[in-house]
């Protein structure tokens, strides 16, 4: 009875280790960084962005997604590489320090193998669909959602699978006082290790922002301030960018 006892735990063992769920930590940083005014203090990267592209060298991305080689953003982190993405997380800090960039959010999230965790940074507004009278209201999120589903691979890799929106009210092209959606996009697929970083970016938009310059205290007298100072619409462009790092913890 001895030895079938041992023959069961030798046999059964193994196969516990293979049907195990893992559990996966993502840790999420998402940045809004002012285009106009970082290349005002210099930064080189933002312009090497392309919408939803990552770095060379990525295993099972197509090539022809992936940019041209960049030294001054790279996509792909290791965990060896903590001084690049120091490096890259200190460009951000210090333009939010000088107005240029905010962190918008830092979430951890745990979830299974195979399973999405996902992640809303905003609100939802109501929209009555089916008439005034007698219709329902649907609710529609706007923000930031991020939806991430790593799955453990037999290499112990992780394969991550990264759709990424950053929405908001336009009030410019409502309907009925409903306000339109306007959205960014982006979807990727890679395969990364434990603990390595990927940054997706390419979230860029455009809006005109009016700025008031003159004479200070003069340009701002009602009816008299018009001969002190004047109005310029300029294109204000930002980008969204978000880090991932999964990390198998179980």
């Amino acid at each position: 009875m001895k030895n079938i006892f041992m023959f069961l735990i030798l046999v059964f063992t193994p196969l516990y280790g293979l049907f195990a769920e893992n559990l996966i930590e993502v840790s999420v940083e998402i940045a809004e960084v002012n285009n106009n005014k970082a290349r005002e203090l210099g930064i080189k990267w933002i312009d090497e962005i392309k919408t939803g592209e990552l770095s060379e060298g990525i295993e099972g991305y197509e090539q022809k997604y992936l940019p041209a080689k960049n030294v001054n953003l790279p996509a792909l982190i290791g965990p060896s590489d903590w001084f690049r993405y120091s490096a890259l997380t200190a460009d951000i800090k210090m333009l939010a320090e000088k107005g240029a960039a905010k962190i918008m959010s830092k979430p951890k999230l745990l979830t299974k193998s195979g399973s999405a965790a996902k992640f809303l940074v905003g609100g939802e507004f109501p929209v009555i669909s089916g008439g005034v009278s007698g219709g329902s209201i649907e609710w529609k999120e706007y923000g930031i959602k991020l939806s991430i589903k790593p799955t453990v691979n037999s290499d112990s890799k992780i394969e991550t699978d990264i759709t990424a929106e950053v929405s908001r009210l336009d009030w410019a092209n409502k309907v009925q006082n409903i306000p339109a959606i306007a959205t960014r996009r982006v979807t990727s697929d890679v395969d990364l290790k434990s603990g390595e970083t990927i940054s997706v970016a390419g979230l860029i938009e455009t809006n005109k922002e009016t700025n008031r310059a003159g004479i200070p205290l003069l340009m701002d007298i009602p009816l008299l301030g018009m001969l002190f100072g004047r109005n310029s619409v300029v294109d204000v462009e930002t980008t969204v960018m978000i880090f991932v790092t999964p990390k198998i913890v179980r």
